[in-house]
């Protein structure tokens, strides 16, 4: 049997996903129609899949000097080190090319995408042929929702947006890499070049509508396209952005649900009341992992709106999930920063709810911070807490005691005398725990444990 050459198997695999990807692009509706075209050359909108199909194949066997040049360009990106460290890199080069057959042709097709869309969007003289091939291709590569679609097919949904080709760059920067004016004389105004187009705006709706419809392109490339879509203000209303994330958030989990939710507080400083909508709405009947993800931004929430975060870490800090209730308190390290009067409020709730795991987050996470601003501990929180707490937690907090007994003497009493009192057992493990780290201070403690 004849071994064939890494190359030509690529581009007949390539082949079979083009073939592919334009079946599957007519799956929820019409392809969107060219944002620019010139009025002496209107668009002609494919008459059949089948022609379609013909009309890409032979265009891509056409280009096979682009091909290997494609081809060449993405070995060269994805090509391991120790291929060429190799005695014989040629032969190596063919192995692992062989292995990587798929992931080096959707990365071809996503070039070949790329020239299409420079050509079909181009303000002067734009290919509307061009731009059908690229968006049945782009559309039928969303439906597969491959990974490798998620993490390089975005940015020609800006570029369809702003119906500018994918490689375009702003005429001027307005602003240099620490947004400091180049000229300091001229008042900063935004940039023409980032105005959305109203056909590539209709286009890219168009798109997102039918990730929508599809299981796996809802589940797997829209949410992460959503977040990155968020760092585009300009765009937000005329994509919808909040209706597709609150539609999308009730449908998802984990790592899904947190690039939605990211997207959300990064909306706030723009859209305060439709962010502040999405985010009340997480309340306890929501999926454990959306409300991990919420605990998880609130300090991001924090800067924007201190009154909604707090309500909402009221909700977290007592939730039925104790992931959910870890990742809460260990907001609390942040709020006793910047809110101490909150962060008194709120720790006792902690203690009081009897999580061990976020009674440990309480001591690891914020109590330092409590005790350098309050050694006296005015809310008594150290009896509370080192009678709740497991032995784990207590090996940690009476590094805490121990300090406030060196520090503030009649605290240390104080604290002392009401864990006898709420509660002698207790008292004793403090008294032993004292002792192993400090007999001056454990004798301190004989007058109360003379008691027992």
């Amino acid at each position: 049997m004849v071994r064939r050459e890494s190359n030509v198997l690529i581009w007949e695999h390539c082949t079979d996903l083009l073939t592919k990807y334009v079946k599957n692009c007519f799956k929820h509706g019409f392809l969107p129609h060219p944002p620019l075209e010139l009025p002496d050359f209107p668009a002609q909108y494919p008459k059949s899949v089948s022609i379609l199909s013909s009309q890409v194949l032979g265009l891509f066997s056409a280009d096979k000097a682009g091909f290997n040049y494609k081809l060449s360009e993405i070995i060269e990106i994805l090509e391991p080190s120790y291929v060429k460290r190799h005695v014989d890199p040629t032969i190596e080069r063919e192995k692992w090319a062989l292995n990587n057959i798929d992931e080096i042709s959707r990365r071809i097709i996503i070039l070949q995408i790329n020239d299409w869309f420079n050509s079909a969007l181009d303000e002067y003289s734009p290919d509307t042929d061009r731009w059908y091939f690229g968006i049945s291709i782009l559309i039928g590569m969303c439906y597969e929702s491959s990974k490798i679609c998620k993490d390089y097919c975005f940015n020609f949904i800006i570029s369809i947006s702003m119906a500018r080709p994918p490689n375009f760059k702003p005429k001027s920067n307005p602003t240099g890499p620490h947004h400091i004016a180049w000229d300091s004389s001229k008042e900063y105004t935004e940039s023409e070049d980032y105005i959305p187009h109203p056909s590539g705006i209709l286009a890219v709706n168009t798109i997102l509508d039918y990730m929508s419809l599809s299981n796996s392109a809802s589940k797997n490339i829209l949410p992460y396209w959503i977040h990155s879509l968020s760092t585009f203000p300009s765009l937000t209303e005329h994509l919808d952005l909040f209706s597709r994330i609150e539609s999308i958030l009730e449908n998802v989990t984990g790592e899904l649900a947190e690039s939605l939710i990211n997207a959300t507080v990064q909306l706030m400083p723009d859209y305060p009341s439709q962010s502040k909508n999405i985010l009340t709405t997480i309340d306890s009947n929501s999926n454990s992992s959306i409300r991990r993800s919420l605990a998880s931004v609130i300090p991001k929430i924090y800067s924007h709106d201190p009154h909604l975060t707090l309500s909402i870490l009221d909700l977290l800090l007592t939730d039925v999930d104790q992931e959910t209730c870890v990742i809460a308190t260990s907001a609390l390290g942040f709020i006793i920063r910047f809110n101490p009067e909150e962060y008194y409020l709120r720790a006792p709730i902690v203690i009081q709810h009897g999580n061990q795991k976020a009674l440990q987050m309480l001591v690891n996470n914020s109590l330092m911070e409590y005790l350098n601003q309050d050694i006296t501990d005015k809310i008594n929180i150290l009896p509370d807490l080192w009678i709740n707490s497991n032995e784990s937690t207590r090996s940690k907090l009476v590094s805490y005691i121990v300090e406030q007994g060196k520090l503030d003497l009649p605290s240390y009493i104080k604290t002392a005398t009401e864990i006898f009192d709420e509660d002698q057992n207790s008292f004793l493990e403090l008294y032993r725990w004292v002792g192993m780290r400090d007999n001056i201070l454990q004798a301190k403690l004989s007058e109360i444990n003379a008691k027992i």
